[in-house]
């Protein structure tokens, strides 16, 4: 067997802790708006625990869990990710530095590739004997949809098989988790990162001794129920789009008028998850008239496709939107100067992005990309530039501080900017009376709604 090393508690290095901070500092405070961190309180200490969470995007989802826990409880976590994000040297060398390990799967990789996870199997072996964190997604691929996928077992083989090399006197957690965004892709954007309630491995060793499979297959499922009630889990795959449409629609309303603040992403799950449940409920008594609620917000969606165009739920008056513009136009000349430094971070990866048809890369590509390579480059080139101008270190360096609030800036200005236009077009419309059937539609639908489960 390989040799053990007690990695969980090893002093990190200098040079470790200072890109673990800038890592974590462009994560939280640049690419997301908000990181909720909910929960925490049910991360045990000092013992075995494997988080075992659903995945809904990338490498952020992985960057959630670390900086929660790390955050919280300081536990040095381990992640494991799908192996094709190891292949390019670099990559690979930050990946590992920051606590991911490979997976690799058949269905991806190839038969031929699964013998490379002995290494990494070890690996997470390692952590649990030395009351390390693992954490891990055992639908073995993401989905950009807020549903629960099939759970490979290969997490609770990982864990009894641990347990089981040290004679089943360990005890090892499993704690069910979450993670949710208001935005699969944008940036600053909100997400949530939920614990549940931990579940001890103790119990089911005996069972597992003479059954591993019951064993393996009891502790999933109640693994899977606590995510799948801490989630928004949209089962009802056939009217998924419809659904997701209501709750970013419909669901604001919904929200607020039954005590949710829809500006709260925690908040706003619990809104969307009981708006779901509601549907669902009214399923046994009213399934035709659910039904035509989700085929006109189909309608209602493909309006907007047509005329291109979003739905606007609160409009402003024309005082607040002449206020609006003044601003905007004031402020139009700081956002050139934003552009600036910022056209390579923002625009070299939306060209990289184009590669990708899975859309869930392209907030890891905006992140890698920006981490790695394109933000430290600019930050040298905006110094050396405003040095050789100035002939001082010290504008210079008050320059490359200030890279950061104008890509804020760049970012809200265009987020307004982008809905100021859309409320433009959106009263355009109304003006020449293209979109009257859909305003009467969304009456309608929205009054049956309020009586069905509002």
């Amino acid at each position: 067997m390989a040799k053990r090393t007690n990695s969980s508690n090893m002093k990190p290095r200098l040079g470790f802790k200072l890109f673990f901070a800038y890592v974590k500092g462009f994560f939280k405070h640049i690419y997301l708006r908000k990181l909720y961190s909910l929960g925490w309180e049910n991360i045990p200490k000092d013992c075995p625990l494997m988080i075992v969470s659903d995945h809904q995007n990338t490498a952020t989802d992985a960057l959630g869990f670390i900086f929660s826990i790390r955050n919280r409880r300081n536990r040095k976590t381990k992640t494991v990710i799908r192996a094709d994000v190891f292949y390019m040297p670099v990559i690979n060398i930050i990946a590992r530095w920051i606590g991911l390990i490979p997976a690799y799967r058949m269905m991806y990789e190839g038969a031929d590739s699964l013998s490379k996870n002995t290494t990494s199997i070890v690996e997470i072996s390692d952590e649990l004997l030395n009351n390390g964190t693992v954490v891990l997604f055992p639908e073995a691929g993401h989905q950009e949809k807020h549903w629960l996928g099939r759970f490979s077992l290969a997490y609770l083989r990982f864990c009894f098989e641990t347990a089981k090399s040290v004679h089943f006197e360990k005890e090892i957690y499993l704690l069910p988790s979450c993670n949710h965004y208001s935005d699969y892709a944008g940036l600053q954007e909100d997400m949530i990162v939920r614990f549940g309630t931990p579940v001890p491995l103790s119990p089911y060793y005996e069972l597992y001794k003479t059954k591993p499979w019951t064993a393996q297959r009891q502790v999933n499922a109640a693994v899977r129920q606590q995510i799948s009630d801490m989630m928004l889990n949209i089962t009802d795959e056939d009217n998924y789009t419809a659904f997701d449409y209501l709750r970013n629609t419909y669901g604001i309303r919904y929200a607020a008028d039954n005590g949710f603040n829809p500006t709260y992403l925690p908040d706003k799950l619990e809104a969307d998850k009981q708006l779901f449940a509601r549907l669902e409920a009214a399923k046994e008594t009213q399934k035709a008239e659910v039904q035509q609620i989700y085929d006109h917000a189909r309608q209602l969606e493909q309006t907007e496709q047509q005329y291109r165009f979003k739905n606007t739920e609160k409009e402003r008056h024309i005082g607040q939107r002449i206020a609006t513009g003044a601003v905007m136009l004031a402020l139009f000349p700081l956002f050139v100067i934003a552009l600036i430094p910022n056209v390579f971070i923002f625009g070299i990866p939306a060209l990289v992005k184009r590669k990708f048809k899975d859309m869930m890369f392209h907030g890891t590509v905006y992140f890698v990309l920006n981490i790695l390579i394109i933000l430290p480059l600019t930050s040298i080139a905006v110094f050396r530039t405003v040095y050789v101008l100035c002939g001082h270190w010290l504008p210079a360096l008050i320059a490359v501080l200030c890279i950061p609030l104008l890509n804020l800036f760049a970012v809200y200005y265009n987020k307004q900017l982008r809905h100021d236009l859309n409320e433009y077009r959106y009263r355009r419309l109304l003006r020449k009376g293209k979109i009257n059937t859909y305003v009467a539609l969304k009456e309608q639908l929205y009054r049956t709604l309020d009586k069905m489960v509002g």
